[in-house]
């Protein structure tokens, strides 16, 4: 847990927050009292007084790939927000498969190798784990 001692109001306070975030709650304890808190929006600190941070672009994250068999793995867990290939299409390595959000941010999950895309194993909106089968390309 992380302790910080703020002045809010001209009133101090002793806050320790807990890490490891999961579907948005974390714990906060306050003068030695916990609190579980839940994240409705995550806004990044601006770069400068009052300007805007930049947008976030998707990182494109090359999935976990088992070497025989062409298994494309949820490299984290998360949750399905495209599959943007389909069944009997064929990919060229690095062609964008599907995003996946995972902790708020959204991540592409790009073909390791090129082939044909044998089965999709997952939907829209599926929350996935971490190494999870998501599809088959061949």
């Amino acid at each position: 847990m992380r302790k910080f001692d703020l002045t809010v109001g001209g009133k101090k306070y002793a806050v320790g927050v807990e890490r490891g975030i999961e579907d948005g709650r974390f714990t906060v304890e306050v003068d030695g009292v916990a609190h579980e808190v839940e994240v409705e929006e995550e806004i990044a600190p601006s770069p400068a007084a009052g300007a805007p941070p930049p947008p976030r672009p998707a990182i494109p994250r090359p999935a976990a790939a088992a070497g025989a068999g062409g298994k494309v793995l949820a490299p984290l867990p998360g949750k399905i927000l495209s599959i943007d290939v389909s069944e009997g299409q064929t990919v060229a390595a690095g062609d964008k498969l599907l995003v996946l959000e995972a902790m708020k941010m959204e991540n592409v999950i790009a073909a390791e190798a090129g082939g044909e895309v044998k089965s999709i194993l997952v939907g829209k909106d599926d929350n996935v784990e971490a190494g999870q089968e998501l599809m088959v390309i061949e």
